[in-house]
């Protein structure tokens, strides 16, 4: 073997190795495949939210919510809501409660937040709750309540159906209902102004295959 061909070796396992480091190095979006979970409706970047209104001055509880739909199997363990609002000023307001509803209003899940809450960029917060099933093509509806108002809302967002970039979440209307306690038969919410999103997302996560 000639120098020039032990170079042209050394050259291509150089540039395989280097290869494989560049792809250990791509940051993976969650979410993004199939089971790799869990998804939302407004991923990280998403230039949309820069068209939201950053905090109204409505100081009511409020009980802000999304009705949405999966095109496939999976589960729900918590609830996001874009909050501009300092992390110190949201734990503030705890403790935070939310819940998982049938398109009916049969509550199949519910959820709070006493002494911390999860933050994700830009402006999501998430309250966890316990996972739960949900079925492809059936429509449901995730709630989260809020002690002082000052949400932030995307104003005629829902003027045409939102969904992922994988298909799996797709959502066509917010919903709200005034309320000054979340628990002791908290009413459905079924409002709507406007085709106003109010950046309420369920935490899904689809099942493997």
């Amino acid at each position: 073997m000639g120098p020039a061909h032990r170079r042209r070796r050394l050259l291509a396992a150089f540039t395989i190795a280097a290869s494989a480091v560049a792809l250990a190095l791509v940051p993976v979006t969650p979410g993004a495949a199939h089971g790799s979970g869990p998804e939302s409706l407004y991923p990280a970047g998403d230039p949309y939210l820069d068209r939201r209104v950053q905090e109204v001055t409505d100081t009511a509880d409020v009980l802000l919510a999304v009705q949405w739909r999966t095109t496939v199997p999976g589960t729900v363990n918590g609830i996001r809501i874009c909050l501009d609002l300092t992390y110190d000023e949201v734990n503030s307001r705890l403790p935070l409660t939310g819940s998982l509803w049938t398109a009916d209003g049969t509550t199949l899940a519910t959820g709070g937040a006493s002494e911390a809450i999860e933050r994700f960029a830009p402006c999501f917060y998430q309250l966890s709750m316990n996972p739960t099933r949900v079925e492809a093509g059936r429509t449901y509806v995730v709630g989260f309540w809020l002690r002082g108002g000052r949400y932030s809302y995307v104003p005629h967002g829902f003027d045409e159906e939102r969904s992922t970039a994988s298909g799996h979440l797709s959502a066509w209307t917010s919903r709200y209902v005034y309320t000054s306690s979340f628990w002791n038969g908290s009413p459905f919410p079924t409002e709507n102004w406007a085709d106003a999103d109010y950046l309420v997302t369920p935490a899904f996560t689809p099942d493997p295959h």
